[in-house]
């Protein structure tokens, strides 16, 4: 993934066309590429080299998407951390990935002063919006605009990109730590499994942190889509953007799904420009999908499974035969088998443990060989999921 070989061919494309809307303000193509490349040079000038870690602790916003692609450009190693994460927490996975700069909102629950004493390692903290100012570690975000460009990094595929914390974050943070090379996991099975193209607009109400609001991020600079940012999920608010947008497309958990249907009203929003729309990352009922294509008749419902260690989505439901009671057929760039206790793979409607493996798979737990070793064993990664396949090769 060549984020400067990638701005500058959407650039090149789509020009004028809104890369980003957030808050009703249009990003083109040619402005995310000029803010990546600007951001790029104040973040080389603000210490940042190939694989210096850097925490990135925002709300969605378009600062994030800035903040992304520009590390990619240096070659750094992305630690993209929840914007609601408590300072506890944020203090043990800042200390966990050694990250030495934090781009930052400040949160009035969240003392920055307190953190950057809790932290040797940290050096530099970039402010978006108000600096507390006077501070030699700190540095405003708008500081590090408007300096031109600088060369990017030569980056192999090896080369780690991305410390991804899950969900456990309370006690000791799990960091799934992938490479440059997994970037190209996500976007390469949405081109398999789903026809995106510039025409698409996309709506994102998934947190940027997660792997999910990430491959919002991939779709947009590899694919032209438009990419609406919201800054939180908010059902009357998410429809609004749908109608308002014409979104073609979203991807969202079974939660946000069951919020939608108990909206008052839903029925008084215009839906028709959706193509498809896919539920995953948890356990889903059929009936959400099909209460929900009631007012989205001309959208294809998709099911989905993956994990943040195995580059998603791993399952996706074929367009062309979407059993949504399944979570679909494997992509390419990876092969699932369902096995026992004991490792032996089952047949066709045994139920086991699902195991993965492919380059897709994570490249380690980051400073925890002893988990990396429970979960990669026998060449397969071990999901710690149950499922079983039926004939056809659908994955439920």
């Amino acid at each position: 993934m060549n984020i400067t070989n990638i701005l500058q061919s959407t650039a090149n494309r789509f020009g004028t066309k809104p890369a980003l809307i957030f808050k009703d303000r249009p990003v083109s193509f040619n402005d995310l590429k000029t803010m990546v490349f600007q951001l790029a040079k104040g973040l080389s000038c603000a210490g940042v080299r190939k694989s210096a870690k850097v925490a990135i602790y925002l709300p969605n916003c378009p600062e994030y998407v800035y903040g992304y692609l520009s590390l990619f450009y240096l070659g750094a190693t992305v630690v993209p951390l929840d914007h609601m994460l408590k300072i506890e927490e944020l203090v043990s996975c800042l200390s966990h990935s050694e990250a030495e700069i934090l781009i930052a909102l400040y949160r009035p629950d969240v003392d920055i002063q307190v953190l950057k004493a809790a932290l040797p390692s940290l050096k530099t903290v970039i402010v978006v919006g108000q600096p507390l100012g006077g501070l030699a570690w700190e540095r405003p975000w708008a500081s590090l605009l408007g300096g031109g460009s600088t060369p990017p990094a030569e980056v192999k595929e090896e080369d780690p990109a991305l410390i991804m914390y899950t969900s456990g974050t309370t006690g000791e943070p799990k960091g799934i730590l992938l490479n440059y090379r997994h970037l190209d996991g996500s976007p390469e099975a949405m081109k398999h499994f789903v026809d995106l193209n510039e025409r698409d607009v996309k709506l994102c109400a998934l947190p940027l942190s997660h792997i999910g609001g990430f491959i919002y991020i991939q779709n947009c600079v590899l694919f032209g889509i438009t990419l609406v940012l919201m800054d939180r999920f908010g059902p009357l608010e998410f429809l609004r953007n749908v109608t308002q947008y014409k979104v073609t497309c979203f991807h969202i958990v079974p939660p946000m799904y069951t919020a939608l249907l108990t909206l008052k009203h839903i029925e008084q929003f215009d839906l028709s420009s959706l193509r498809w729309v896919v539920v995953f990352g948890a356990p889903s009922s059929p009936d959400i999908l099909e209460r929900f294509h009631k007012y989205c008749p001309n959208a294809k419902l998709l099911n989905g499974w993956g994990m943040t260690e195995t580059c998603p989505p791993n399952t996706v439901t074929p367009l062309n035969d979407p059993k949504i009671e399944s979570v679909g057929k494997p992509a390419p760039n990876c092969e699932i088998r369902i096995v026992d206790d004991e490792d032996h793979v089952l047949p066709d409607g045994g139920i086991g443990e699902i195991v993965i493996r492919g380059w897709v798979v994570m490249q380690e737990y980051y400073k925890d060989p002893e988990s990396t070793g429970l979960a990669k064993r026998n060449g397969w990664f071990h999901t710690g999921d149950l499922g079983r396949f039926d004939p056809q090769g659908f994955l439920y």
